[in-house]
């Protein structure tokens, strides 16, 4: 980080201080316990600037008084700078990978917990739910969609998708062991379908902030997909062991295709690798 007083080059006509930047971090986690700190630095401040810009306002300055009064809610905040891309059947061969190394393990269990981290506007909740539905697992699941944003869960909880992205979507969809036409589990016409309500018959939302809320349940799969890759590689530990506390004994972690924690040093559980090509492991 630049020394004091220097500044982070933002664009021609914003920049942030250092100092700001410290104060901002500071003061959003005393007020919101928000790591702001933790996420890595050049995609947080490529955000922040991104943030600024959308609230119209001229400063990080502006935007910590803007949060003081009140003025600028932190949920608000948070829709801004948040990453929230959504795709249904994102990584087929992820998907794919994890039908066939974790669900076979609860073909007979009487219940399946599953923790899906980052649910966003709710296609990777429909994935899930799509997957466990041709698997013959939905009817014995329960799942927690989570997210940090308030208002992006409250999208998640009647996830939809575009008409013009059925095309990808189907072709994805195969690609993870889909039998079907993927609108087959989607209702409605014009421009956009709504997912089949009967699938999310098994599931609960609730906010979650991956770097220390603490839920009472514990589940047998987590289903984490890029999100370490926007947080600092010391603090990527946190984010696993604060998991970790939420999984079973021999529960698996599906993690994103570009994201492992194989190279992580600091994790207080030991994890045995079950597909390395798509980052697929188990808790021993």
């Amino acid at each position: 980080m630049p020394a004091q007083g220097n500044y982070i080059k933002r664009n021609n006509l914003l920049q942030i201080s250092a100092s700001e930047l410290d104060a901002f971090h500071e003061f959003i986690e005393s007020e919101y316990q928000f790591k702001l700190k933790w996420y890595n630095s050049a995609s947080s401040e490529r955000r922040l600037r991104k943030t600024i810009k959308n609230l119209q306002l001229n400063s990080l300055t502006d935007l910590q008084a803007s949060l003081q009064k009140g003025s600028i809610s932190f949920q608000r905040f948070l829709s801004e700078f948040t990453v929230n891309v959504t795709q249904v059947f994102r990584e087929p061969g992820s998907l794919k990978a994890l039908k066939t190394n974790v669900l076979p393990f609860y073909r007979k269990a009487k219940e399946l917990d599953i923790l899906l981290i980052g649910s966003s506007y709710g296609a990777e909740l429909a994935t899930l739910c799509i997957i466990l539905k041709e698997n013959g697992l939905l009817e014995r699941s329960k799942i927690v969609a989570s997210d940090i944003c308030e208002s992006v869960l409250k999208e998640a909880q009647r996830p939809v998708l575009q008409k013009t992205d059925f095309s990808e979507g189907q072709q994805n969809y195969l690609l993870a062991g889909g039998y079907r036409e993927l609108d087959y589990y989607f209702l409605g016409a014009g421009s956009q379908a709504y997912l089949d309500e009967s699938l999310l018959e098994k599931v609960e939302f609730k906010t979650f902030d991956v770097c220390h809320t603490q839920l009472e349940e514990r589940f047998d799969l987590v289903i984490c997909k890029n999100v370490l890759i926007y947080f600092q590689y010391d603090e990527q530990h946190h984010l696993i062991n604060n998991l970790s506390r939420h999984m079973k004994d021999n529960a698996f972690l599906a993690l994103g295709e570009k994201e492992s924690i194989l190279r992580l040093q600091k994790l207080n559980d030991t994890f045995s690798l079950v597909t390395r090509e798509y980052n697929i492991y188990r808790k021993n």
